[in-house]
C-alpha cells in the first residue's frame, strides 16, 4: 500500500467520540469531528461539541500538506476560525497509524500547545493541550495523564 496516496483517504470522514463520552459523562464531553478533502493537498478539520453543533465549532484548522518521503508528510497550518497560521505538523506512517505532531515548538500568543495525533481510516486519537508561557498553567485540554480522545469514524 502506498502510504503517502493513503493519508488523506484515511483521514476523511466524521468521528464520534460517543463511546467514551457515554462511558463518563462528567470526564469526555461529547465531540464531532469532521475531515474534509476540498483539494488534492488540502485537509480541513472542524471539531465542535455535540451539544453545540457543527455551525458553533471549537477548533477549524486547514492543513496544506507534501510528501517529503514515503513514509513522511509536512503540513502548514491554518486556524479558521481565529484567521492566522498555526504551528506547522509533521505526520508520520508506521505501517498502521499516520501520527502527527508540531513540528517543534508550537506557541501561538501566549499558549505553548501540544499536540498528538493518529488515526488509521477507523480510529482519530487525539492529545491536544495548550499551557500558559508564562505560569506553565494548563489553560485547555485534558490532563495528559487522563489518555487521548478515542473517535471512531461515524461515516465517510
Amino acid at each position: 500500500m502506498n502510504s503517502i496516496s493513503t493519508f488523506p483517504t484515511l483521514m476523511r470522514g466524521h468521528y464520534r467520540n460517543q463511546r467514551q463520552a457515554f462511558s463518563n459523562p462528567s470526564k469526555w464531553p461529547q465531540i464531532d469531528i469532521r475531515i474534509t478533502t476540498p483539494q488534492r493537498t488540502t485537509i480541513e478539520v472542524k471539531s465542535w461539541y455535540k451539544y453545540k453543533g457543527e455551525e458553533n465549532p471549537y477548533n477549524h484548522i486547514r492543513y496544506e500538506w507534501e510528501h517529503v518521503d514515503e513514509k513522511v508528510i509536512y503540513s502548514k497550518t491554518y486556524n479558521l476560525i481565529h484567521d492566522h497560521s498555526s504551528c506547522p505538523f509533521i505526520w508520520t506512517w508506521d505501517g498502521e497509524w499516520w501520527r502527527g505532531h508540531p513540528d517543534g515548538e508550537c506557541i501561538q500568543e501566549s499558549t505553548e500547545i501540544i499536540t498528538n495525533i493518529r488515526f488509521n481510516g477507523i480510529d482519530y486519537r487525539v492529545k491536544d493541550v495548550g499551557y500558559d508561557v508564562e505560569t506553565g498553567r494548563q489553560v485547555y485540554g485534558k490532563d495528559p495523564s487522563e489518555g487521548e480522545f478515542f473517535f471512531t469514524m461515524v461515516d465517510k
